[in-house]
């Protein structure tokens, strides 16, 4: 029997040693490292007939720490389960509650929104137990999922080949990328020209826009002028010298900017993105880091911000008591909003843990700087001013519009000026002006020069990371918990692929998404995916059961299988590409079919005959300088799985390849070997020496066959245009 009287598991080996510091000796703390039990991997595991019961198994990767959790708890009668504060963590405890039951064992729940002795030990204070509503809205979410990634996927696969698969979220995530692609292929632009002129009043110039002409609204997509023609009637007009030119009015308004609310996932993650380039997933680690707690001086771990996953931006009273103090000491009471100023959630929003904030509002981001990695940093001082501003006054922006006018033709002047910072007073980004303009009144002005500039309707954009969780926060469809897994699951399926920052679907993605809508138009639908997180928020607060929601659910994607299962062949045999070649092993027709990776072209004779061929070897080249060390044949640049290699024209007699060099000699001393592009598991290029496992050395950037110019460095490598060309020894950027 363990002397310790307690034992607390929670998720992660991070928040175990800060609870240690916090908990004393009286207390065992292990960490489950997440969930140790799931559906099975290799059978649906639901039970249908009997209101969807699951089948759970400990999950492979897990067994070793079950059986140390077991071993571990025989020697306690009373266990804290103590994972993350959300559907999620409950489950975890609840799956750890069945795995350690015993006769003479009892459980408890702590639930806590920050990591800190004060908030640990209150938890303490109050232990619950497992709430079992939250347990079966995890459950009806998991099942779901399994439902139609399971059935759809097994499906898919039949008209597509193996490796393929479809997600109840994934799915509607990418019909919004494709569906924005449509959109931008199929935009007209629309021409429109604007006409800027610079006048003088007085000795003080300033510039103005064509905003009417004869009283009709210009300068905008859809009215005149429309054309270059119409630009130059202006213009034409704009020369008459003996126009009279009057600012007719200069108006002035004062408005008010309340500041934004404090963060939750979607907007911390759109934020951080715009603000600090970081992806959400990076985003999120980060923000994992800093809410585990972090090492303060010679004190125990603490951390430094609340919950990271939520959807609220409920404050604490508590907090933003704190919060008001600490303001008022440092910016003066003036400069606080005279009642508190609180903020409503979106409609949707399961509203059970508080917006993301500081734990401590005293531990200011300058306080933390020679602590924190830049990065932490970056993130920590963003959430900090975030969640600060809400408690000081609004901005207030003086804005001015000067009309000038002559010929039937107005231009209007429009300035900005900041005239009370209030809450930007923390953090200057908050607010950005427009134009300053210079002290006008009314009356006769002088032009000066003018111009006129051709312009063009854009298509909407593509949706980055960042804009897409906003857009699927919008809709309602995922969770918090769920919007980096749902983009890190597109990508590894090949479905979407990333150019620069925006997200584009792959030929794959395209053709899996338009096969999944028109089989399955009521699962693969915002609507359909928003109303199960309804559904699953009703199980959450005990207005619906388990089953009656599965079942509610389970209906259209049971109605929409059958009717595809009818159709599989037709679709097989619309997916089939003819060719009007003949198989050169056998004679017979050859077709193009999808597969595992992608496009290939095979055999109509299959099984009997299996011969096939990636698509992309249509445009074979020769790679000059190289032949076959084999038998001397020329070697042809191919594309395969991995991205793009070398391969022997005489194939398939010979059947030699190899990686695509860069001619850039190895630079470590004494290696003969040679610098060759390869692809990472995770399909990142990278540049290792093709004397691999001899010599491991690597970089992930493009080589040069230079020498760096400061430290001799055989290569240099270029990152990109505008990081430029670096030495990957000294880390000196080198000026060409």
């Amino acid at each position: 029997m363990s002397k310790k009287k307690n034992l607390v598991i929670i998720e992660s080996p991070a928040k175990a040693r800060s609870l240690r510091g916090y908990l004393g000796g009286n207390y065992e703390v292990v960490a489950s490292n997440g969930h140790v039990r799931d559906l099975p991997r290799n059978y649906l595991g639901v039970d249908e007939t009997s209101g969807f019961k699951p089948t759970y198994t400990i999950l492979p990767e897990k067994r070793k720490i079950v059986t140390k959790l077991k071993k571990i708890a025989k020697g306690y009668s009373k266990i804290y389960l103590a994972a993350d504060p959300d559907r999620e963590g409950e489950a975890i405890c609840w799956h750890l509650s069945q795995i350690l039951q015993r006769k003479d064992v009892s459980f408890s729940r702590l639930r806590f929104n920050a990591i800190t002795k004060d908030t640990i030990l209150k938890s303490l204070d109050k232990p619950s137990s497992i709430d079992m509503q939250l347990v079966d809205a995890q459950q009806a979410r998991r099942v779901m999922d399994r439902l139609v990634g399971y059935k759809i996927s097994s499906w898919l696969q039949r008209i597509m080949g193996k490796g393929k698969s479809a997600g109840r979220v994934q799915s509607v995530a990418l019909r919004m990328i494709q569906e924005r692609e449509d959109a931008i292929n199929s935009f007209l632009p629309v021409e429109y020209w604007l006409i800027d002129a610079e006048f003088i009043k007085g000795e003080i110039p300033f510039t103005a826009s064509l905003c009417r002409i004869d009283g009709s609204v210009s300068g905008k997509p859809g009215k005149n002028p429309g054309c270059e023609d119409e630009a130059e009637r202006v213009i034409e007009r704009m020369r008459d010298t003996s126009i009279d030119w009057e600012i007719l009015k200069v108006v002035s308004r004062d408005k008010s900017i309340s500041p934004p609310p404090p963060f939750i996932t979607s907007t911390l993650q759109q934020t951080a993105s715009n603000r600090l380039s970081f992806s959400p997933s990076r985003t999120m680690s980060i923000a994992q880091q800093l809410y585990e707690g972090i090492s303060i001086g010679s004190t125990e771990r603490t951390g430094l911000i609340t919950y990271m996953r939520t959807d609220s931006v409920r404050m604490s009273p508590e907090s933003l008591n704190s919060c008001r103090e600490y303001l008022a000491e440092k910016y003066g009471s003036d400069a606080i909003t005279a009642k508190i100023r609180r903020y409503r959630s979106s409609k949707g929003s399961q509203d059970a843990h508080e917006a993301i904030r500081p734990v401590d509002i005293r531990l200011t981001p300058e306080k933390l700087e020679s602590i924190l990695t830049p990065s932490q940093f970056a993130l920590y001082r963003l959430i900090f001013r975030r969640f600060a501003a809400t408690q000081l006054n609004d901005a207030i922006i003086s804005n001015t519009t000067v009309t000038v006018s002559g010929a039937g033709l107005e231009f209007n002047a429009v300035g900005e000026v900041l005239i009370n910072p209030g809450f930007s007073t923390i953090d200057p980004a908050f607010i950005k002006t427009k134009n300053k303009l210079p002290k006008l009144s009314t009356g006769k002005v002088l032009l000066e020069s003018f111009e006129k500039n051709q312009k063009f309707t854009s298509p909407p954009p593509r949706f980055s990371e960042a804009r897409l969780v906003a857009e699927m926060k919008k809709v309602g469809i995922g969770r918090p918990s769920t919007y980096v897994s749902t983009i890190k699951t597109l990508r590894l399926r090949e479905y979407v692929e990333k150019d620069g920052k925006v997200l584009r679907p792959t030929e794959l993605g395209t053709t899996t998404i338009r096969i999944l809508v028109r089989m399955f138009p009521h699962i693969f639908k915002v609507d359909f995916t928003a109303r199960m997180e309804e559904l699953l928020d009703s199980v959450a607060k005990g207005t619906e059961t388990y089953p009656d929601a599965l079942k509610q659910l389970s209906l259209p994607l049971e109605s929409s299988l059958l009717m595809a299962m009818k159709n599989t062949e037709s679709f097989r045999d619309e997916l089939q590409e003819e060719t009007g070649e003949t198989c050169p092993e056998c004679g017979s027709p050859i077709i193009i079919r999808w597969g595992r990776y992608g496009k290939f072209k095979a055999c109509t004779s299959f099984p009997k005959c299996r011969f096939s061929k990636p698509v992309e070897e249509e445009d074979l080249t020769e790679f000059e300088g190289r032949k076959c060390p084999e038998c001397g044949s020329s070697l042809l640049l191919k594309t395969g799985r991995y991205g793009k290699y070398l391969s022997c024209g005489n194939n398939p007699k010979c059947k030699h390849t190899e990686p695509v060099p860069t001619g850039v000699p190895c630079p470590v001393e004494g290696c003969s070997g040679e610098l060759v592009e390869k692809k990472s598991r995770r399909g990142r290029l990278f540049y290792a020496c093709n004397r691999y496992p001899e010599c491991k050395y690597a970089v992930w950037n493009m080589p040069i066959d230079r020498a760096c110019p400061r430290c001799g460095f055989p290569i240099l490598i270029e990152k990109n245009k505008k990081k430029g060309i670096w030495c990957p020894e000294c880390r000196k950027k080198i000026v060409t």
